[in-house]
């Protein structure tokens, strides 16, 4: 999980996912924005999975992705991950492979 300072408030939220280029793959849309300092959310759609535990648990999974990848390239900016309903039929190498192919695109646009 993402640390609270590197998480989004809901104010925050609205105003950098009107900013943000949109990126989209299979299984995420990503709302990119450059920024100084590293921040990202992510949004499991109710509609996607009822159960707030398995949204929970995709949600805690791409977080977690998020940030070894931030770990490990040091980059900044604000990403916002919009599932989509193709994440519960993919493997979670296959989610690890998407998050990476996706941010590198939004760094590269």
């Amino acid at each position: 999980m993402l640390s609270k300072k590197e998480r989004l408030s809901r104010k925050e939220f609205n105003r950098f996912f009107s900013l943000g280029k949109k990126n989209n793959s299979q299984t995420f849309t990503l709302v990119y924005t450059p920024h100084p300092t590293f921040h990202a959310s992510v949004v499991v759609p109710k509609k996607i999975e009822r159960s707030a535990v398995k949204r929970n648990k995709t949600r805690r999974q791409i977080y977690d992705i998020v940030r070894s990848h931030q770990k490990t390239e040091e980059f900044s900016g604000v990403f916002i991950f919009l599932i989509k309903s193709n994440i519960i039929k993919i493997e979670h190498k296959d989610v690890v492979v998407e998050v990476h192919k996706i941010i590198k695109k939004a760094l590269n646009n």
